[in-house]
């Protein structure tokens, strides 16, 4: 941390002892180096117009596949998980409407400052705003987990439809990788539960779509 205290004070008075004639030279450097990295810039640019311009269909129909896979992947990994959003909410709500302090609580019925109105005690309050986000939070993910439960459950009759018109080499196959998860069952490896996900994991993969892909994103995202 010294060392970069005094190498901060030693360019401060170098840059004070500079006359107009190290100042001209500095900004004759500057523009210099500014100028050769925006011909490289205008140089990419050009040369990336020349290659868009020579692209086929199928070059087309690839970039935009990736630009597409992209977009979906960075826009749904920051959508929040339902469960947070509603504890968020709850907890603004309990911030925004409950108080301990009677002055806080005065001066933000005057509209003096931004709080609770509604005076508690301090344990009504601590309840409030620690334990009653968490239930809220909770009792969403429970909703949540049920509602996909029985959207997966419909989805999985319609992809067991779906691979009821594959081939018989192709159902045999996902037979017997099938009958390898109940026996995992049975021998007490895999849960109930996760013999079911797996599962259902299996008919989903036979019957694979982009919007199969779209569904699993927003199911991790609803998830939280």
């Amino acid at each position: 941390m010294d060392k970069l205290v005094d190498y901060i004070i030693k360019l401060m008075r170098k840059i004070r002892s500079m006359d107009r004639a190290a100042w001209a030279r500095e900004l004759r450097k500057f523009a210099y180096y500014t100028k050769k990295q925006r011909d490289k810039l205008v140089d990419y640019i050009i040369e990336l117009i020349r290659k868009i311009r020579s692209m086929d269909r199928a070059a087309w129909a690839r970039e935009l596949r990736e630009i597409a896979y992209h977009t979906k992947k960075q826009l749904f990994s920051q959508i929040p998980g339902v469960s947070a959003i509603a504890g968020i909410l709850v907890g603004f709500w309990v911030a925004s409407t409950f108080t301990n302090s009677p002055v806080k609580g005065v001066l933000s019925s005057w509209g003096l400052m931004n709080g609770g109105t509604h005076v508690v005690s301090n344990t009504t309050y601590k309840f409030l705003s620690v334990f009653l986000p968490l239930f809220a939070t909770a009792l969403t993910a429970y909703a949540v987990q049920k509602s996909m439960k029985n959207y997966r459950e419909k989805r999985m009759e319609r992809d067991k439809a779906f691979v009821a018109q594959l081939g018989e080499k192709v159902r045999a196959d996902l037979r017997q990788k099938i009958s390898i998860l109940e026996m995992a069952k049975e021998a007490g490896l895999l849960s109930e539960n996760e013999c079911d996900t797996k599962i259902a994991n299996l008919y989903q993969s036979y019957s694979r779509n982009d919007l199969s892909s779209l569904e699993d994103i927003l199911f991790k995202s609803l998830k939280g």
